[in-house]
C-alpha cells in the first residue's frame, strides 16, 4: 500500500487532499472543534497543510506531535506558525524546542491520524512503531477520532493487534466512513 501511494503524483494527492479537506470540514465535529490534534504530513501522506491553514485562520488551537524517541511515545504541543517547524524525528516536522508549547492529549476535541491501509472498521496500519495506538489509549477520556484517507488505502480488513485502537470516522475524497458500533 504505500508503495502505490507512494507511486502517486504529487499534484494527484494535492488535489485528493484538498477533497478530502473539504470532506472533513463537513463533520459537524470537526467545526464546532476549538482545540483539534493534527499530524503534520510527510511524503505522501495526505496533506494537511490547508485543514491547519482554515483551522488557524478560523481561529482554532491547533496541538501537533512530537516524537519522544527515547520513551516511544508522543507528547504534544500547541503549533501556531509553519516557521515554528523543524524536521523531527523520522522526517516528520514538529516545532523547534524554542517552540513547544506542551498540551495533554485530552484537550483536543479531535484528532486526525495518519495511515497506511484502513479498514471500514476503522482499524489502520501505521507505520509501526505504535506511537498514535499508545496515545490514544492513554486518554482517560474519549476524543473523537478521525482518519485520513485517500480511497485506495481503504481495503476490506487490516491486521490488528489487541492495542490497536479503531478511529471513529475515515475521511477519504469522496466519502465519510462512519466506524463507530451502531446501538440496535
Amino acid at each position: 500500500m504505500l508503495a502505490l501511494r507512494n507511486s502517486k503524483p504529487a499534484s494527484e494527492l494535492d488535489q485528493l487532499s484538498s477533497e478530502i479537506t473539504a470532506r472533513l470540514l463537513e463533520l459537524p465535529t470537526v467545526k464546532e472543534a476549538r482545540t483539534i490534534s493534527t499530524y503534520l504530513n510527510i511524503g505522501s501522506e495526505v496533506r494537511t497543510r490547508g485543514f491547519v491553514e482554515w483551522a488557524l485562520w478560523n481561529g482554532k488551537r491547533i496541538i501537533v506531535p512530537v516524537v519522544d524517541r527515547a520513551n516511544k511515545r508522543l507528547i504534544f504541543s500547541e503549533f501556531k506558525a509553519p516557521e515554528e517547524l523543524e524536521r523531527g524525528d523520522y522526517g516528520i516536522p514538529e516545532p523547534k524546542r524554542e517552540f513547544r508549547r506542551p498540551v495533554a492529549l485530552e484537550q483536543a476535541d479531535v484528532i486526525l491520524v495518519p495511515g497506511v491501509a484502513w479498514d471500514l472498521r476503522g482499524f489502520r496500519i501505521g507505520y509501526g512503531a505504535g506511537y498514535y495506538d499508545r496515545s490514544v489509549n492513554a486518554l482517560r477520556t474519549h476524543v473523537a477520532t478521525v482518519g485520513l484517507a485517500y480511497d485506495f488505502q481503504c481495503v476490506s480488513n487490516v491486521p490488528r493487534s489487541r492495542y490497536d485502537r479503531r478511529v471513529d470516522r475515515i475521511v477519504t475524497e469522496s466519502r465519510i466512513i462512519d466506524t463507530r458500533p451502531k446501538a440496535f
